[in-house]
């Protein structure tokens, strides 16, 4: 009763003044706005378990309902599974993504995170970012779909980031493009995950044994998605074998 969002609504006449069209103007009040509004609402009267926000471009306007959010954050419940947030179809400049990584995931309560088809301004920065949010060890679940990794070095950076500061079980990496699920495949350790996704990433090992030779060893995970990729019948048969000794796999 009586509670207000903290930031004034402008009217469309400012956003079309700023070169929103009709359509824009809806996408901005409905998914993100209107996300935003409802996030810091729920949080502020402690009933928040998701935060989706999108389908917005940067625009500094819109820096006051960020800041919102952010400092609603520290609203969030420090107990139980956590907050799932999860950005999509997005533009986030260096600035948001770092308080969304420091002030956000590293320090709160939130277990699962996921970025799907977002526009990052600095890619390298943001794996930076990252790499400081998965030192949380609340966080268990991460998400990145559809950011396909152009540089070598990023995505070198990438797999350090998920090797070094990781307190995950289940990772999902879809839609990025085979050379980016074989840079993964072979450069992060996943013999403590659970949960593994790797669908839809047009994958073709080129005789490569990372899948199978994960999967004999037996680790924990009971969740592998291979779904969408562009395996032979020579994986199948690898696979296959690698399944005799693994006891976890569902």
């Amino acid at each position: 009763e009586g509670w207000e969002y903290p930031v004034a609504d402008q009217p469309d006449e400012y956003w079309e003044n700023k070169g929103y069209d009709e359509g824009a103007i809806e996408c901005l009040r409905i998914d993100f706005l209107a996300e935003v509004e409802t996030a810091v609402s729920e949080l502020e009267h402690g009933v928040c378990d998701s935060i989706t926000v999108g389908f917005v471009d940067h625009d500094e306007d819109l820096m006051p309902h960020w800041n919102a959010l952010f400092q609603s954050f520290d609203l969030i419940n420090p107990h139980g599974t956590g907050v799932v947030l999860d950005f999509q179809s997005i533009k986030l400049n260096e600035k948001v993504m770092r308080k969304i990584c420091n002030h956000g995931i590293r320090r709160k309560n939130i277990g699962k995170v996921s970025f799907s088809n977002v526009g990052f301004a600095n890619m390298r920065g943001a794996i930076s970012e990252l790499g400081i949010a998965l030192e949380s060890p609340k966080l268990k679940s991460f998400t990145w779909c559809e950011n396909p990794i152009e540089s070598t070095e990023d995505m070198n950076l990438f797999t350090r980031v998920l090797s070094q500061n990781s307190a995950l079980d289940e990772l999902e990496f879809t839609k990025n493009g085979n050379e980016n699920a074989h840079a993964l495949l072979s450069g992060v350790d996943f013999s403590t995950y659970k949960i593994l996704n790797l669908s839809s990433n047009s994958l073709k090992t080129y005789g490569r044994t990372d899948i199978p030779d994960l999967i004999a060893s037996n680790p924990p995970l009971v969740e592998l998605d291979l779904r969408k990729n562009r395996l032979n019948n020579d994986d199948a048969v690898l696979i296959a074998r690698s399944l005799g000794g693994n006891t976890h796999l569902r």
